[in-house]
């Protein structure tokens, strides 16, 4: 387990200032919110070296960060094989879910914001960073594939490789993707009378059957939380619930776009489409126009991400599942056409900087339920990028040529060199008499 390979390290941070939606807090847009970070550092290098990995993660709608532990285990048992050390894993419940929630939960709104994680992220990196040296490795699974995405076009030299693992990067909301689950979820059970009775309930549940039975139990062991709380005040022990309330993951799914009712007093968004540009700005700013109305229900960040996939920077394996509902052969073939293909992008699949996988017999939960294949794909390519990180990092001190100290602050010698060739008048060609 975690603890036997890894120190586990727990950090309480604030998040970013000014959140994305002015309703994702129920105080006031001022408020304060916090992360609940989890720090993992191998025991078997306590003293890492130049060129070990930091790795930050980021977690799927609903699920806690502790999910993805027997990962980290897996791919630190394939370290010395692929030749690379872990100097840490850093991953952080996105303040409306996990632990966080917890911490939050007299301040929470409903109208979560999914790129406020990557605003988030970032902050936590800037606090942390002298325990964050490059390369730094990004590996989010489904919404925080999204997330971490983002956060790299935020940041375009902040990761060497991102690692999106069926991430939820989209042209528009989707029936099978977005709003079946939330129907899903929106039916779900909240309450059990132990902890014990919760967990005869999952092994019973084919939504768990094909999950690793490490995952399985920290799910029992950090997806619900003991009662009482501010959503079951008068609930007693030894009862449990969701340790991440179904109205925040539902809300984190889908995002309201109504049509007008009578006595409304603002303007709807709900007919916006390329045909007809009429948009509320203050409420619904980030809808993409499209062909079809996007109501009752949309996701605009999803897509806003994906129409900025050509500019991602840093190199990109996608992971994705054969039975995942978010997976065709067009949907695979978009992401990998546009993915760092543009102008500040990484040149993409064309220079060999793009690549996916298939895990077989693999849905949307590919870390829960493949867990030891997930950890050999992760592992492959980062063995293939490291080659690459360090052939750069030699080429970046070879430009250098030997100068040191104040030297590498002036004015070069070819630099000078063009700037005045470019200066120089042109000579005046003789004309013949």
């Amino acid at each position: 387990m975690s603890s036997d390979l890894f120190r586990i390290d727990e950090h309480k941070i604030e998040a970013s200032h000014i959140r994305g939606f002015p309703r994702a807090t129920s105080t006031h847009q001022d408020e304060v919110l916090h992360l609940a970070v989890k720090q993992y550092t191998p025991l078997n290098n306590s003293s890492p070296k130049s060129g070990d990995i930091t790795i930050i993660a980021a977690h799927a709608n609903g699920f806690p960060k502790e999910l993805y532990e027997p990962l980290w285990d897996e791919l630190l048992k394939r370290c010395q094989q692929y030749g690379f050390g872990i100097r840490s894993i850093w991953i952080a419940d996105v303040v409306h879910q996990g632990w966080s929630s917890v911490l939050n939960e007299d301040k929470l709104g409903n109208d979560p914001a999914w790129l406020d994680h990557s605003r988030d992220l970032l902050h936590m990196v800037n606090i942390f960073r002298d325990q964050m040296p490059r390369p730094i490795i990004g590996v989010g699974h489904s919404m925080g594939g999204c997330q971490l995405a983002n956060l790299a076009l935020l940041h375009p030299r902040l990761f060497e490789s991102l690692i999106l693992i069926d991430p939820v990067i989209q042209g528009k909301v989707s029936l099978v993707g977005n709003v079946s689950p939330a129907a899903a979820s929106a039916r779900r059970r909240e309450r059990w009378p132990s902890r014990e009775e919760a967990a005869k309930s999952f092994k019973k549940s084919k939504f768990y059957q094909t999950w690793d039975s490490r995952v399985l139990d920290r799910w029992v062991q950090y997806g619900l939380r003991d009662v009482p709380t501010s959503q079951f005040p008068d609930a007693k022990s030894p009862e449990v619930t969701l340790t991440t309330t179904k109205h925040q993951e539902v809300m984190t799914f889908l995002r309201p776009n109504f049509a007008a009712r009578p006595g409304d007093k603002e303007p709807s968004s709900a007919n916006f489409t390329l045909s007809n540009p009429k948009v509320n700005r203050r409420t619904h700013a980030d809808i993409t126009p499209d062909v079809d109305i996007q109501s009752p229900f949309y996701r605009g960040e999803s897509t806003i991400v994906f129409n900025q996939l050509p500019s991602i920077r840093p190199s990109v394996l996608y992971v994705f599942g054969s039975l995942s509902f978010l997976t065709d052969d067009a949907i695979i073939e978009e992401k990998m056409t546009k993915t760092g293909s543009g102008v500040g992008g990484s040149g993409g699949r064309a220079e060999g900087r793009v690549a996916n996988v298939m895990v077989q017999d693999a849905g949307h939960l590919i870390p829960m339920e493949k867990v030891e294949e997930s950890a050999e794909h992760i592992g492959k390519w980062i063995k293939k990028e490291m080659v690459r990180y360090w052939d750069w990092e030699k080429k970046t001190e070879e430009e250098w040529n030997g100068k040191v100290g104040r030297e590498r602050s002036v004015l070069s010698e070819r630099f000078v060199e063009e700037l005045n060739a470019v200066m120089k008048p042109k000579e005046k060609k003789s004309s013949k008499l």
